[in-house]
């Protein structure tokens, strides 16, 4: 594959190795149908992967004093890393942003979309995995619930309608900050209370 030149250089080409494992994603080859099955375990193949597999030091962005730590990745991850920093230096590669992604290898976006106009919303998605998981555990084309009994049965009863009420503390730090307030609040209504009280036998 031809690849421009850089510097005025010489022209350049790439190219794989022998190493390939090329499969048609059909069904059938003859027939030339695609497989939805085939096709989404390709796309989960690349989905899955991630730079934070190949070792530490690629789960955060990379400043220039981190190159001289790369030798704890694969050589040809650590010679990736270098040729985006290296790639990203140049004035005509500067709207890449090879820079600020070479820990992603260059790569800074998401291979899937959650644009409307492009394809479907993540919600659009929970919605329809909700819905076959119903119809695949259903019987007789009646949904069942989580116990296995049918959604319309009259004794199916929801008894409580289940809402987030709070999260609990992020830290000790704040756990202890909560306590000691919590620990002064009743202090001070144990001094009120004393005090209403020697307050009310003094005017009796």
């Amino acid at each position: 594959m031809p690849c421009p030149p850089l510097d005025d250089g010489p022209s350049r080409h790439a190219r794989w190795g022998e190493q390939l494992d090329v499969r048609n994603i059909t069904r059938d080859e003859r027939a030339g149908e695609l497989s939805a099955e085939q096709v989404a375990g390709y796309i989960a193949k690349y989905a899955t992967k991630a730079t934070e597999s190949f070792g530490a030091g690629l789960d955060r962005r990379l400043g220039a004093d981190d190159l001289d730590h790369l030798d704890r990745l694969p050589a040809h991850v650590a010679a990736l890393v270098r040729a985006c920093w290296e790639l990203g230096a140049r004035p005509e590669l500067v709207g890449l942003r090879l820079r600020p992604w070479a820990h992603m290898l260059g790569f800074g976006g998401h291979w899937s979309t959650k644009s409307r106009r492009y394809s479907t919303t993540m919600g659009a998605l929970r919605r329809a995995r909700v819905a076959f998981a119903k119809r695949r555990r259903a019987r007789d084309g009646v949904p069942l619930d989580a116990w296995g009994r049918p959604e319309d049965d009259q004794a199916v009863v929801v008894v409580a309608t289940w809402s987030y009420v709070a999260s609990g503390y992020a830290t000790e730090g704040e756990r202890w900050l909560a306590l000691s307030a919590a620990a002064w609040a009743r202090e001070h209504r144990r001094i009120a209370r004393e005090e209403l009280t020697t307050t009310t036998r003094s005017a009796a």
